[in-house]
C-alpha cells in the first residue's frame, strides 16, 4: 500500500500544471520564524533545514524590533523535524551573511551541492548581485560573486532559482532589471558550463516576462513547470503566482494559480519543497493525499506587523491536496467519456515523411508506439542540424526550442495517448460505443496528392495502434463496430501561409525537415471522442 501510494503521488506530481482535480490548503508558518518584519523565500536543504530571509536589528543581534538601525534582510535557518515540525529560528551559520549586506534570497543546487543567494548594500537598489558557495567535505566554502554576465554593474539580479536540463546541466533562472528585457524586472536564465562560471544569460521572453515586473522565479524539474509573480493585470491584485509549463525560453502561456493562492496583496517567492507532512488525510468526505507541498510568502491579512498591517511579507506553507480516484466520495465521480475529452485536442507527431517513407501508399504496417520511439532518439540529431543564430548568444535558445518539443510536445503527447486508451477501453468495457475522430497533416515540402497519402498513413499508424495496444485489448470491439474512427486527411497543415519559395518547401533546405515549423506541422490530431448508438 505504502509503495502505491508513492507512485501515486509522484505520477500526481507531473500533472499538476494541467490538473484542474486538487485543491491548496494554506497555513501561516508560526511566530518564532515569522516576526514583525519581513520573512521571504524558505528552502529546504538536506530535507532537515530551512533557510529563509529576514529583517534584522544588527546593532542588537535579534529578530525585527520597532527602533531598528541599520536592519539588515539576513539567512535564517531553522531545522525541521520529521513531522514537519518548526526548531529554534538562528542567524545562519554557514557563512552566507555578512554585518554590513543585505543576504537572502536562497536557492540549493541539491545535485551540485552548491547554495546561490544575493548580497546587497543599503540604499543602493540596483547593485543586488547574485553569489555562490559550494559544500566540500561537509563544510561550505567562502561565498564568491557568480562570474559570467549573470551580474552587471549598475542593475539588479535577483531571486536566483535553480533546475536541470535533460542532460543534467544546471540552468540558473533569476529576475533582473537590466537592458534588454520587455519591461521592469524580467525573468532570465543561463547555464552553468562549471563551477561558478555560467553561460550567457538570455531572457525568458514572452509569454513568461511582461511589460510590468515579473519575479521570484521557481523551476520544478519534477513537474516541468516555472512558478513565478507578476504585477500583471488580470490577477487578484498586487503580485500574484503564476505557472507555465516549459523550460529555458520555450514556455506555455502562464496561468495564474487562483483565487486558491492568491490575494489581493502581494504573494511571492512561491516554490515546492520536500514534504515533511503526513501523505494522507482522512476527511468526512473524501480521502486526500498530499501530492506537493512548499513555501510561500506573501503580506496577506494574518502577517504579523509592529504599526502598519500589510506592510510586511511573512512565510505561509502551501499543501496540493489530490483526491485518489478510488477513494470514497459524496459525489459522482466524472465519468471517463469527460475526462477523455479533456485531453482534447491530443497532437501525436512524425519525423519527416513518417511512417513508410518514399511511397504513396495510404496505409503502413507500423502502429504510432514505433514512430514515435524511433523519433524521440533523434533528438541530437535535430539539434546538429539547426543552422546558427547569427547572435551566438540566442544558440541557447534555439536548442532549448529543441529539447522543448521533444520533452514537452513529442513525448507528452505520447503520455496523453496511453492515458486516452485507457480511459477509452473502461468506457469500452462498461458496455459504450465510441467514435474518435482523427484530422491528419504534413508539412508542405511534398506536393499536394503526397501530402494527402502521407497524412492518410499516419492516421493508420494511430489505427494500428488502437488494434495492436494492450495485446489486441481493443480488437474485440473493432469487430464488433463498438469502436469507430473518423478520418479527414488535410495534406500539407496551413498551407495557405507558406508560399512557393519558401524554405519549407525546399528538400535541400534543413529548414524543411528539421525546423520546429516543420516538425509541429508533420502530426495527427484526436478532435473528437463521442458515444453513438
Amino acid at each position: 500500500m505504502k509503495k502505491e501510494l508513492l507512485v501515486l503521488v509522484a505520477a500526481t506530481m507531473f500533472a499538476v500544471c494541467t490538473w484542474g482535480q486538487t485543491r491548496y490548503e494554506i497555513t501561516h508558518v508560526p511566530v518564532g520564524v515569522n516576526t514583525a518584519g519581513s520573512e521571504t523565500g524558505g528552502v529546504l536543504v538536506d530535507d532537515s533545514v530551512l533557510l529563509y530571509t529576514s529583517m534584522m536589528n544588527q546593532s542588537a543581534n535579534r529578530l525585527y524590533l520597532v527602533d531598528f538601525t541599520p536592519v539588515l534582510t539576513q539567512v535564517m535557518q531553522v531545522r525541521v523535524g520529521a513531522d514537519g515540525s518548526l526548531g529554534q529560528a538562528e542567524q545562519n551559520r554557514w557563512g552566507l551573511n555578512t554585518v554590513s549586506m543585505n543576504c537572502g534570497h536562497v536557492a540549493y543546487d541539491a545535485k551540485n551541492d552548491v547554495l546561490y543567494f544575493t548580497r546587497s548594500t543599503n540604499g543602493k537598489e540596483d547593485a543586488t548581485h547574485i553569489y555562490y558557495t559550494k559544500r566540500v567535505n561537509k563544510r561550505w566554502r567562502k561565498a564568491v560573486k557568480l562570474g559570467g554576465d549573470v551580474n552587471v554593474e549598475g542593475y539588479s539580479s535577483t531571486h536566483p532559482a535553480v533546475g536541470y536540463l535533460p542532460d543534467g546541466k544546471t540552468i540558473l533562472y533569476f529576475s533582473s532589471n537590466r537592458e534588454g528585457g520587455i519591461g521592469g524586472m524580467d525573468i532570465w536564465y543561463a547555464i552553468m558550463i562549471d563551477e561558478g562560471k555560467p553561460g550567457n544569460s538570455t531572457n525568458l521572453g514572452q509569454p513568461v516576462n511582461s511589460e510590468k515586473d515579473d519575479v521570484t522565479p521557481f523551476y520544478s524539474n519534477e513537474e516541468g513547470c516555472l512558478y513565478f509573480s507578476s504585477n500583471r493585470s488580470g490577477g487578484q491584485g498586487g503580485f500574484d503566482v503564476y505557472v507555465s509549463e516549459g523550460f529555458r525560453n520555450s514556455w506555455q502561456l502562464p496561468q495564474t494559480l487562483g483565487k486558491e493562492v492568491n490575494s489581493v496583496y502581494d504573494d511571492l517567492f512561491f516554490n515546492v519543497q520536500p514534504c515533511r507532512c503526513r501523505c494522507v488525510q482522512e476527511r468526512e468526505d473524501t480521502t486526500e493525499v498530499v501530492a506537493a507541498c512548499g513555501f510561500l510568502s506573501s503580506n496577506r491579512p494574518g502577517s504579523l506587523y509592529e504599526s502598519d498591517s500589510n506592510c510586511c511579507n511573512d512565510l505561509f506553507r502551501w499543501r496540493r491536496l489530490y483526491r485518489p480516484q478510488n477513494a470514497p466520495v459524496a459525489q459522482a465521480p466524472l465519468p471517463p467519456s469527460q475526462r477523455a475529452l479533456d485531453l482534447l485536442p491530443l497532437s501525436l507527431y512524425f519525423h519527416n515523411d513518417e511512417p513508410t517513407p518514399c511511397t504513396l501508399d495510404t496505409v503502413t504496417r507500423l502502429d504510432y508506439s514505433t514512430t514515435f520511439r524511433r523519433y524521440y532518439q533523434m533528438r541530437d540529431e535535430y539539434k546538429g542540424a539547426q543552422p546558427s543564430p547569427v547572435d551566438r548568444r540566442k544558440w541557447d535558445s534555439v536548442q532549448g526550442a529543441v529539447d522543448m518539443f521533444f520533452d514537452y510536445e513529442l513525448k507528452k503527447g505520447y503520455s496523453n495517448l496511453v492515458e486516452f486508451l485507457e480511459l477509452m477501453y473502461a468506457d469500452l468495457r462498461a458496455g459504450r460505443r465510441v467514435c474518435i475522430t482523427v484530422d491528419g497533416y504534413a508539412s508542405p515540402l511534398f506536393e499536394s496528392l503526397y501530402n494527402v497519402n502521407l497524412s492518410k498513413r499516419r492516421i493508420y499508424s494511430f489505427r494500428n495502434e488502437l488494434l495492436h495496444w494492450n495485446n489486441q485489448a481493443l480488437l474485440p470491439f473493432w469487430n464488433n463496430g463498438s469502436l469507430k474512427l473518423k478520418t479527414v486527411a488535410h495534406g500539407a497543415a496551413d498551407s495557405t501561409a507558406v508560399a512557393p519559395s519558401d524554405p519549407l518547401r525546399n528538400p535541400r533546405s534543413v529548414k524543411s525537415v528539421y525546423s520546429m515549423e516543420a516538425a509541429h506541422a508533420r502530426r495527427i490530431d484526436i478532435v473528437d471522442y463521442e458515444y453513438i448508438k
